[in-house]
């Protein structure tokens, strides 16, 4: 048997009478962190339905725990599906709210009182028990749904856009949750988002998915520096893309001037991508380019320059903001270059 907590291998799920997900395999330690980006409809709410057996689905084996579940109902699965939205009996307290799934399962009362006083402190609401659910915040709502969702213990928790509908601060709160969550009970998540920078955060392992597949899986490091294909690197949002081509002695040749790469690239069009910071501005540079505009962010500023028609976005290295319509000197690494053949 898998040693893995879920394992999916080959899953194919359907979107309603529509062809819909293809041959999707991945593992998920316990304890690990598995996060899902991809497009609006990419099928990211459907590949959860189907592990948790809400959504129609055929695979050669999806386990739990070691155990093949695909033939089994939801609730003998193993698996919580945590929808997007809180939904809290709002006629039940907090504490009866979280220990619901308890009294479905016939636990002993005193072990249960235990059970929920654990899972309220692990999202920080253990003086909350009394209180009803119209009483709560939007963040101590999610996080009521959070712990009602592991007070089962569950091998597997999906949850399913669980920041999207929060401001900044309450996506935090809720995050943290989620983390302490991880720290206290260690079952394996699969939580779906479309935030990059979420992604990096959470995820163990991130897995992109594009056209009805799974195009990359990856340490968050390695797919955000190392994308296996022009599609993912133009999922992923670098700002900058040229077009060029790969000459016979491996330079990438563009409006960029003529660049030796370090990795081995087959010649011929070619298409480079790449963040601010591997174009920044200097006092001494490979070339002058005129600054159009400045693109001002909560981290960082950054300058739009026009290079051979094409405009760039590029760090400021420490400089300061240039003027509108100056020229500026740039600089560049050659090795934060993604180089793909053209399409």
């Amino acid at each position: 048997m898998s040693t893995a907590a879920l394992r999916i291998e080959r899953l194919s799920a359907p979107f309603g009478s529509a062809p819909g997900l293809e041959d999707l395999s991945f593992e998920v330690q316990s304890g690990e962190r598995f996060v899902l980006l991809g497009a609006s409809g990419a099928g990211k709410t459907t590949l959860l339905r189907a592990i948790a057996g809400l959504a129609p689905a055929a695979a050669r084996r999806m386990e739990v725990a070691g155990y093949d579940v695909a033939a089994l109902p939801p609730e003998r699965r193993d698996v919580v599906y945590l929808h997007q939205t809180p939904l809290l009996f709002p006629h039940l307290t907090v504490g009866r709210n979280v220990g619901f799934p308890l009294r479905v399962r016939k636990v002993p009362a005193a072990q249960a009182a235990k059970r929920v006083e654990e899972a309220l402190s692990a999202v920080h609401l253990e003086s909350f028990a009394d209180r009803m659910p119209h009483t709560l915040s939007g963040g101590q709502r999610h996080r009521v749904a959070l712990a009602r969702a592991i007070i089962a213990r569950p091998a597997v928790l999906l949850l399913d856009e669980p920041f999207a509908s929060l401001d900044p601060s309450l996506r935090q709160e809720v995050r943290e949750a989620v983390l302490t969550i991880q720290r206290e009970y260690g079952p394996a998540l699969v939580l779906v988002t479309h935030d990059l920078d979420e992604a990096g955060l959470l995820g163990d392992q991130v897995g992109v998915l594009l056209r009805r597949r799974l195009a990359q899986v990856d340490r968050p490091a390695q797919l955000f520096a190392r994308p296996t294909s022009l599609e993912v690197a133009r999922f992923l949002g670098m700002p900058n893309e040229v077009v060029g081509r790969i000459a016979e002695q491996g330079c990438f040749e563009s409006v960029l001037g003529v660049l030796r790469v370090s990795r081995t690239i087959a010649p011929g069009p070619s298409v480079a991508l790449f963040r601010p910071e591997a174009v920044r501005i200097c006092e001494r540079g490979f070339m002058a380019a005129p600054v159009v505009a400045l693109r001002h962010r909560v981290h960082q500023t950054t300058a739009i320059v026009e290079v051979g028609g094409t405009r760039l976005e590029v760090a400021l290295g420490g400089a300061r903001p240039p003027a509108a319509h100056s020229l500026v000197q740039l600089s560049i690494d050659p090795d934060q270059l993604m180089i793909f053949p053209a399409p």
